[in-house]
């Protein structure tokens, strides 16, 4: 049951999600704080509205990127699936070279009955009759909204998951055993579409994650750290931006709090917390346990990253340099 419910997820969709934590890391953002929306991606246009989370990854400007390029280790990535290897096999897909862009839609579950409800919007190159053939070894081939769909049972046979065709480039795949919620009615309106509404204000981000933040548990923390749980309770929305900059990667991670006084009192901790970090780097049992390139690249992280606020937004803006990818080296043995 187990093995089928992987084959159910070894299309673009699920290697999307696979390849996304990892893409993520090479990416970068454009430091400033502009207040011009900039054009949402066009892929963001084939889902319906209203999704509170929202992930957005342009692999192909990953690949592109100098600061990429930099990284020592250029072997092809590797994933050990054998159900993903033999989808590789059937239809010649490779993520890492034929997936240009992905996006990633969730909805939580409306009750504990109820499961939540995932898109993914997947573009590159796909060999269609390949795909079709896999699939349909896979599933069943099912004709919906003028369209060939492909249902895959999950393991326990109670719920199924869809994939489809938009274009020859385009993949789309939905939670269910229907695509009809994927040509839900679009609105125009940001109030019925919070997180595209923040996607707009991200300028120029080859890369995004946009959710609301989980309410969190009124027993968590301690007395000590009852004013930093006040404050995290405030932030009510995180933003993860991501844009390459030359040979750099630039990242910005905003919050967004529920009222700008809650903001300002979050500047201010983070920017205490990094003071308190700098001194910790500098004490020398830190220096002596830690690995020289860690080290280096945290002392240099502290030292450049700035904390912004404007209204209830606060926003911690780091850049990294290729010499990151050092903390992919082994460690040389210290002399005694």
């Amino acid at each position: 049951m187990e093995k089928r419910r992987k084959r159910i997820r070894i299309g673009a969709g699920a290697v999307a999600c696979a390849l996304l934590a990892g893409s993520l890391f090479y990416l970068s953002f454009q430091r400033g704080n502009s207040t011009n929306a900039s054009p949402l991606p066009e892929l963001l246009s084939e889902l319906p509205p209203g999704a509170p989370t929202l992930v957005y990854v342009d692999l192909a400007a990953v690949r592109s990127s100098s600061f990429y390029q930099h990284r020592p280790d250029k072997s092809p990535i590797a994933i050990p699936n054998p159900e993903y290897a033999d989808f590789v096999r059937a239809t010649g897909f490779d993520f890492e070279k034929d997936l240009d862009r992905v996006v990633i839609a969730s909805w939580p579950s409306p009750s504990a009955k109820e499961e939540r409800k995932d898109m993914v919007i997947a573009e590159g190159r796909f060999d269609r009759t390949k795909i079709r053939d896999y699939a349909a070894s896979k599933g069943k081939i099912d004709h919906q909204q003028g369209r060939d769909v492909f249902v895959f049972a999950a393991g326990d046979h109670t719920r199924a998951e869809s994939m489809t065709f938009l274009a020859d480039h385009r993949l789309a795949f939905v939670a269910g055993s229907s695509i009809t919620p994927l040509f839900e009615a679009h609105s125009g309106t940001a109030a019925a579409d919070p997180a595209r509404e923040r996607a707009a204000r991200v300028e120029g981000a080859a890369a995004f994650m946009i959710t609301p933040v989980p309410p969190i548990p009124e027993n968590a923390g301690s007395p000590q750290t009852a004013q930093f749980i006040s404050l995290a309770r405030s932030v009510q929305w995180i933003t993860l931006a991501a844009r390459p900059e030359g040979d750099d990667l630039r990242v910005s991670l905003e919050g967004e709090c529920d009222n700008r006084s809650n903001a300002q009192q979050l500047k201010s901790m983070l920017e205490v917390l990094r003071m308190f970090g700098r001194a910790g780097l500098e004490n020398p049992k830190t220096t002596q346990s830690m690995n020289p390139a860690s080290l280096a690249m945290a002392q240099s992280l502290l030292a450049s990253a700035e904390v912004t606020q404007s209204a209830e937004r606060v926003r911690i803006l780091l850049e990294l340099t290729p010499d990151i990818f050092k903390l992919s080296e082994p460690a040389k043995p210290q002399a005694h």
